[in-house]
């Protein structure tokens, strides 16, 4: 029997998203429940537009889909303790609502997926990878911030900074995250990796998204990148 696999998605004021998120992901999670168990987790992040109406409208009525709201804006780091208390399936693979990675590459990450194999990285920063339309001032920081990363962790991956992973649900159950930005991807792929986690990389494509704006504040993030580097170092 295949794994049974939960598809999560965060959502903050992603009101000009939600009708090309429901266009591209649900030929997916057809192709999908064809197959295997499939449960989908859309969580409205606190949104104050109409991110809410418009999740309940495209995605209602689609099988074993839940929409989770939050009251506040808790960032990525409360939507991905929200997933961890939830998720009941054998797999969980985390993806941007934006779909600057196509969710067609969940088919091609379960068909690597082995029984060896405790997370699947999506990694546009690979070799094999490749970044489309992104800015490059953007990339020259997010380059610098994954190679600290391998660097000081000794993780063997190229990409720790992408939400776009799928793990064993068993091997993050029990941990909290106490990032609340975007470091907190990070936070949870080091973490899980550091109690033992086997990885496996998949090259990817990062593109520009296409409807809406980003909500990273490229500053901001940096610092916390920067503060949570400093505690990994000084655990050694």
């Amino acid at each position: 029997m295949k794994d049974s696999l939960t598809i999560a998605i965060p959502l903050y004021n992603e009101e000009e998203s939600v009708k090309n998120l429901h266009f591209v992901l649900t030929p997916i999670i057809e192709r999908l429940q064809s197959e295997r168990s499939i449960n989908t987790i859309l969580v409205n992040d606190g949104s104050t537009d109409n991110t809410k109406k418009l999740l309940f409208e495209y995605f209602s009525k689609i099988t074993n889909l839940e929409i989770i709201n939050h009251e506040n804006n808790l960032n990525l780091g409360g939507f991905l303790n929200t997933i961890i208390n939830n998720c009941k399936t054998d797999l969980v693979v985390f993806l941007d609502s934006d779909c600057t990675f196509d969710p067609q590459y969940i088919l091609d990450m379960l068909e690597i997926l082995d029984e060896n194999t405790d997370i699947i990285n999506g990694s546009p920063y690979h070799p094999d990878g490749k970044i489309d339309g992104v800015k490059k001032s953007r990339l020259v920081i997010s380059y610098l911030c994954n190679f600290i990363y391998r660097r000081i962790t000794k993780v063997n991956s190229y990409t720790f900074t992408s939400i776009f992973k799928m793990y064993r649900t068993n091997k993050i159950k029990n941990i909290e995250i106490y990032n609340s930005g975007f470091v907190s991807v990070a936070e949870l792929f080091i973490r899980s990796a550091q109690n033992g986690s086997s990885i496996k990389e998949f090259p990817c494509t990062l593109s520009i998204r296409q409807v809406g704006e980003s909500k990273i504040h490229i500053v901001s993030s940096v610092i916390d990148h920067l503060k949570f580097m400093l505690k990994i170092i000084v655990k050694k």
